[in-house]
């Protein structure tokens, strides 16, 4: 909470995902352990100066459209959290880039999206009951957009099962190649690409 009321929102979310926890299973954990920066700094500035078709200019403007900002975790707050289990936080400071990633906007169905891929990504037994209860939970919320929920599901599970198991990607490195390339790169194949 103190983080939260100093303007600290990257390290309140940090500690609210360490606390809530969702422990990876073994094989996406140790992926997570060999990446060199699993909580990386994104500086919006710098990506904006980045050509237009690259990953980071693209990441850049999602945010700026959104009015959203990355969420960042201070260094302090990475190394006193280093021992926990880092999905739910890496999950929180790189969902953004999923959006991106896989050409799903921010409403409830680009939402529903995203959690049917991390589901199907299989990344912990929490993620995978998240995608269900988010399926449950969106229908109930929005009935009337129940086909365009079902449709989003249906193409975050099938890029889930075609794409590199994306939270154990160094995604971070990636911010100046060209998107269309990275993507495909990725396996990743986007309804409107």
């Amino acid at each position: 909470m103190s983080a939260f009321r100093a303007g600290r929102v990257g390290d309140a979310a940090a500690y609210k995902a360490a606390a809530i926890g969702a422990r990876a299973y073994p094989e996406i954990e140790a992926r997570l352990k060999a990446l060199a920066d699993p909580l990386p700094q994104i500086d919006l500035a710098t990506l904006r100066q980045l050509p237009a078709g690259t990953f980071g200019r693209a990441y850049a403007d999602h945010m700026d459209c959104k009015g959203l900002r990355p969420l960042v975790v201070s260094p302090s707050v990475a190394a006193e959290l280093a021992g926990a289990d880092i999905l739910a936080i890496r999950y929180a400071v790189l969902h953004d880039t999923f959006h991106v990633l896989l050409d799903f906007d921010t409403d409830l169905s680009g939402e529903l999206g995203v959690w049917a891929f991390v589901s199907k990504q299989r990344y912990s037994p929490r993620f995978r009951r998240a995608g269900i209860l988010a399926r449950a939970l969106y229908t109930v919320v929005a009935p009337i957009k129940f086909w365009q929920l079902k449709a989003a599901q249906a193409c975050g599970e099938r890029m889930a099962s075609e794409a590199a198991c994306l939270i154990a990607e160094p995604i971070q490195t990636f911010w100046n190649e060209h998107l269309p390339t990275l993507r495909h790169r990725l396996g990743i194949r986007p309804v409107s690409g």
